[in-house]
């Protein structure tokens, strides 16, 4: 009997373990086209930021800081709006204290807070703003959706606003 207790136990505990998020890149820059539609179907703005606090549960979200904008608008200090993670399978973008990076941007839904407070993309949709390929496609999609480039992208002409 106890042998079995502990058997299902371990098919238990590796069950639960097994959950986990997923992602799959989709091959190249181009073929992320949809991917890139999709993840800024509500965008506001493509950002570069510094990351000044972490995640608590119960706070108010990361607060950042903006380095640049590549498209849209945002203003130069905000916090990341979080929900409740539903478990530690979650896909959600965790940021670190002192990490530079590119954010999709977009207004929460139902957000009745004051301020200026934004959900970001997810971890299956990041690769989108990690690469400067990728990147390059996610805002000529967002530039076509929303017929405007925001300010401040820099140079560069290689689509990706000047990023390096």
């Amino acid at each position: 009997m106890r042998k079995l207790l502990l058997g299902l136990c371990l098919i238990l505990g590796l069950e639960a373990g097994a959950l986990a998020c997923s992602c799959v890149v989709p091959g190249s820059p181009e073929q992320s086209r949809a991917m890139a539609r999709q993840a800024i179907g509500n965008a506001v703005a493509i950002v570069e930021v510094d990351v000044l606090s972490e995640y608590r549960t119960g706070g108010p979200g990361e607060m950042v800081r903006l380095r640049r904008i590549l498209f849209g608008k945002a203003p130069k200090t905000f916090h990341i709006r979080r929900g409740p993670f539903e478990s530690e399978a979650s896909c959600d973008l965790l940021l670190r204290k002192g990490q530079r990076k590119v954010l999709i941007l977009s207004r929460p839904t139902g957000d009745r807070v004051r301020g200026q407070r934004f959900q970001i993309q997810s971890l299956c949709s990041d690769y989108l703003t990690r690469d400067r390929g990728y990147l390059a496609v996610t805002l000529q999609e967002a530039r076509r959706r929303y017929g405007f480039g925001g300010g401040g992208g820099g140079g560069g002409g290689d689509g990706a606003g000047g990023l390096r």
